[in-house]
């Protein structure tokens, strides 16, 4: 079902299009069919009549011509020039499949093939090299291929899309452009600084002020993973201090097996305690065998064999293996914690369970008029602890689970998350750790000194202060018994050109980092199947 609509052409002649001679002479007609937009819904159809004309030139080479109509179509096009346009902008925006579903329900009839034809049909915009631009790489797949978009920053636009991220590649694209862009923005990679420099000697390289202040808080990140047993001791001491009745800290069930446990025990045996559940149980074996790949690696290392050496073996990420030879100690997984978004009614909760409520689910009805969003179960987890034995008795049902005499030993915050504890003041703190901060910073100087290096730097950034940041430099370069930190600082001082112009100049790598966001978006409205040309016409073409 659809519209025809018949079509003539009122001129009585027409130019030959080689010597533009008119005509008035019909040699002959033929039918012409061309797709228009849809009306109300209806798919249109265009039929016209179009005529040959004979060329009265006796010069002109061309003896027949056919009339052309350029406003409604092209030559030997099927559909007109606007019904083209709206399927290349509905591939620009849902690709081939998804696009051909959407042009079904507007009414207009074409297939996935077809959309990906008229995309891949467009000229190539954005050929020119910005006169500010900015490299960052993207991901094809995951861990395995990877790409390098390049952004104007100025037009705020994508400029091209590269196979891969080798130095290689980008310094070849930044050859063959005709003028070499002035300033350049880019990340810390040496990738892309070598490709650069030697393709563009003359730009200027801006680091990105974003990735600086990652390196700081990486660097942090990488001092307490290596003081893992200093951070264990203050926890105890903080679990120490705290008042038996407070639910200050919740123990997880894999802190039941000890560090100094039995080497039999921590390597294949399973560790069988009858009290415990099926999930606990599950947790205990978990650990067992992380403790024993974790002495393997130290087995290993002691033997002499290189960390490349030892991830070949035993097929483990490189970044994981540097983690356990630096902690000291075998690094016990952080709890994960499902009553963050209790805790900030945690003293509505105390109030009104000191009044008598023990209910979890009016509990959860009270503080739900205060703001909570989150389930009853939550709320369950968190007052669990608060309740004495004869309530979990009531609860339950059955007689309680006695368990054997075991030491319990408090297992860290992830290393990620103290490190944001330790630089940032709006985080929403857990349960005691306020008390493990203050315990940190009194009987752990190593953390204490890079914690304050750590937010002096974010200062310094985000206020764009280049003496301030020399000063820090020189400060950061001084505490060598911080190797972490130490490093930092000599890697900005290795770097420190393109790092000033990080400080001097407004530019940055965010819009990068952005269109870096928005081509993952594009990549799943593809299904993960988009091939290079396909990205890059959607990325260039499409708006920031």
């Amino acid at each position: 079902m659809g519209i025809e609509l018949g079509l003539s052409c009122s001129s009585d002649s027409s130019a030959c299009p080689q010597c533009n001679t008119p005509s008035r002479r019909v040699h002959s007609r033929y039918p012409r069919i061309l797709q228009d937009l849809p009306w109300a819904g209806m798919p249109m159809i265009l039929r016209f009549s179009t005529r040959r004309f004979f060329c009265d030139n006796a010069d002109c080479g061309q003896r027949i011509f056919a009339e052309q109509l350029p406003a409604l179509a092209a030559r030997r096009a099927r559909a007109t020039p606007r019904f083209d346009r709206a399927l290349v902008q509905i591939g620009l925006e849902c690709g081939g499949e998804p696009g051909q579903r959407l042009a079904g329900k507007m009414g207009i009839l074409t297939s996935g093939d077809t959309i990906l034809r008229r995309l891949r049909s467009m000229p190539r915009t954005n050929e020119h090299c910005g006169n500010v631009i900015g490299v960052d790489d993207f991901a094809f797949r995951r861990g395995q291929h990877y790409g390098t978009i390049v952004v104007d920053h100025e037009s705020r636009g994508v400029i091209d899309l590269l196979p891969d991220r080798s130095s290689a590649t980008v310094e070849a694209w930044l050859a063959a452009r005709p003028v070499a862009p002035a300033i350049i923005t880019r990340d810390r990679s040496g990738i892309y600084a070598s490709a650069i420099s030697t393709a563009a000697p003359e730009a200027v390289q801006v680091a990105d002020r974003w990735h600086l202040l990652v390196n700081c808080r990486e660097a942090l990140v990488r001092l307490l993973d290596r003081l893992h047993a200093s951070i264990t001791q203050a926890m105890e001491a903080t679990q120490a201090k705290t008042p038996a009745d407070a639910p200050a800290l919740d123990v997880p069930v894999a802190a039941l097996v000890t560090a100094a446990a039995d080497k039999t025990v921590a390597s294949t045996a399973m560790v069988k305690v009858p009290s415990l559940s099926k999930s606990q149980q599950h947790s205990l074996d978990r650990r067992a065998l992380r403790v024993a790949r974790y002495e393997q690696v130290l087995e290993l290392h002691q033997q002499g064999l290189s960390q490349r050496a030892i991830v070949l073996k035993l097929k483990m990420s490189r970044r994981q293996i540097m983690k356990w030879l630096n902690a000291g100690a075998f690094p016990e997984r952080a709890k994960t914690h499902h009553v963050q978004q209790v805790g900030r009614y945690m003293d509505q909760l105390k109030q009104r369970w000191a009044e008598g409520i023990r209910n979890a689910r009016e509990l959860t009805r009270y503080i739900r008029t205060l703001g909570y969003t989150g389930g009853h179960d939550m709320v369950k987890r968190c007052v669990a602890p608060w309740r004495t034995p004869a309530e979990r008795l009531r609860l339950v049902g059955s007689k309680p689970k006695t368990q054997s005499p075991v030491s319990l030993r408090l297992q860290r915050p992830s290393s990620d998350r103290l490190s944001w504890l330790l630089i940032k003041d709006d985080i929403v703190r857990r349960p005691g750790e306020a008390e493990l901060l203050v315990e940190l910073g009194t009987n752990c100087e190593p953390i204490r000194v890079a914690s304050e290096l750590a937010r002096s730097f974010g200062e310094v950034i985000r206020k764009r202060d280049l003496n301030a940041l020399c000063t820090w430099s020189e400060q950061a370069l001084q505490t060598t018994s911080i190797k972490e930190m130490h490093g930092f600082a000599a890697g900005l001082n290795r770097t420190w050109p393109e790092v000033k112009a990080a400080i001097e100049l407004p530019w940055s790598n965010g819009r990068a980092e952005g269109h870096v966001n928005r081509l993952k978006l594009i990549k799943r409205k593809m299904y993960g199947r988009g091939k290079l040309d396909l990205l890059r016409i959607r990325v260039t073409a499409s708006g920031p």
